[in-house]
């Protein structure tokens, strides 16, 4: 059984019922990434700062638990839901657990219409509470509508969430997102950045779930096609990760090296061994996978979408939507490679100036704000 870390903190013996809508569905032994990763790494955190925390799962996420080291831990309260259904039924149930429990605030996590009755439940069952809702992505028409009757503050991810949300509820409505591990993302050490590297080879990365269509791999493998043969042969692509077999037509193209899952552990140091990163995505609301490229001083070929664009105003990359611009970009970076390591300066600047997760600010400001 872990031990309560002694770390200041003013809210020490404040505590939270933690509702989120990827923990209260059963796993399917699927990796875990993405906002469940945050969720588990802000619980730890959360402790680490001696706050009480009640959290709703499905029984599938005890192993999850564990291996982040927060099974039996003295501070938390690990509900876990029978799989008796989805998530209405599972977090529903939860919330029925826990409605003996007073708590200085609630929390809902990810929200949607699945988590609207136990959102009444609990809102009803412990009225002094406050709500919070942690929004990372776009807020649904029948969500907005199912919730008109209860009184929470909203926080998103990004402005491109809460764009959907301004005008459509009445409480507060607040952006604040990063990396809650973001130290373990840095630059490699000169020593080591320049060991064993052939210096004429750029390797270009492009990380998420795959296989993912809205990723952009096709992109990127398209642009490989379009460079010239001379910049070709100086060019890596590696497609990071696969939880599965990677496909043997991506597989086989000379050049190109296919990654099973990574472990979130594993990462950082595979992020340190690349030159460039692409994030070619056709939709995010935020994109934990930019942020650790550009903390680890990758220069970033992104698309032009909203959190890419917001995210490269200061000149951490170059914003090519297209397999031709995406081409042309990677040319740039081969050909000036004194461009691209001021590129990748400026995206960790930017990155830690703007991106990087503080728990303690989250629970001063949000939830649990002076009154």
């Amino acid at each position: 059984m872990q031990q309560t870390p002694q770390h200041p903190s003013r809210h020490a013996g404040k505590s939270v019922l933690i509702v989120d809508q990827g923990l209260a569905k059963h796993r399917r032994g699927k990796p875990i990434h993405g906002v469940e990763l945050f969720r588990l790494y802000l619980v730890g955190q959360m402790l680490e700062r001696r706050v009480r925390v009640t959290l709703v799962c499905e029984k599938s996420w005890a192993k999850a638990l564990d291996e982040h080291g927060l099974t039996g831990h003295p501070l938390l309260n690990a509900v876990l839901v029978p799989h008796v259904g989805g998530v209405v039924v599972n977090a529903l149930v939860g919330s029925v657990r826990t409605r003996a429990e007073e708590h200085d605030a609630i929390l809902i996590g990810n929200p949607r219409k699945g988590l609207v009755p136990a959102m009444y439940a609990l809102t009803l069952a412990q009225p002094d509470a406050r709500t919070l809702v942690f929004a990372h992505r776009r807020g649904e028409h029948r969500f907005l509508d199912m919730v008109q009757g209860i009184d929470f503050d909203l926080l998103c991810v990004s402005e491109e969430v809460a764009r959907k949300y301004r005008g459509n509820v009445a409480g507060s409505i607040d952006v604040m997102y990063g990396l809650p591990n973001h130290a373990a993302f840095h630059p490699p050490a000169a020593h080591d950045a320049e060991a064993g590297r052939d210096d004429d080879v750029l390797r270009c990365c492009l990380l998420g779930r795959l296989p993912n269509v809205s990723k952009g791999t096709d992109k990127a493998l398209r642009a490989l096609e379009l460079l010239a043969p001379d910049v070709r042969a100086r060019v890596e692509l590696h497609l990071a990760s696969y939880i599965d077999e990677p496909p043997a037509r991506v597989a086989g193209i000379p050049g190109v090296v296919c990654h099973r899952w990574l472990k979130p552990a594993d990462v950082p140091e595979f992020l340190r061994t690349m030159d460039a990163m692409l994030t070619l995505s056709s939709n995010e609301t935020f994109s934990q996978a930019i942020v650790q490229g550009m903390l680890t001083e990758l220069p970033i070929i992104a698309t032009r979408i909203p959190v890419y664009e917001e995210k490269l105003d200061t000149g951490g990359g170059i914003l090519a939507h297209t397999p031709e611009n995406i081409a042309k970009a990677i040319t740039t970076l081969v050909e000036d490679r004194d461009a691209a390591r001021a590129m990748g300066r400026i995206a960790r600047e930017t990155a830690l100036e703007r991106y990087c997760w503080d728990t303690a600010v989250f629970l001063d400001r949000h939830l649990f704000p002076a009154r």
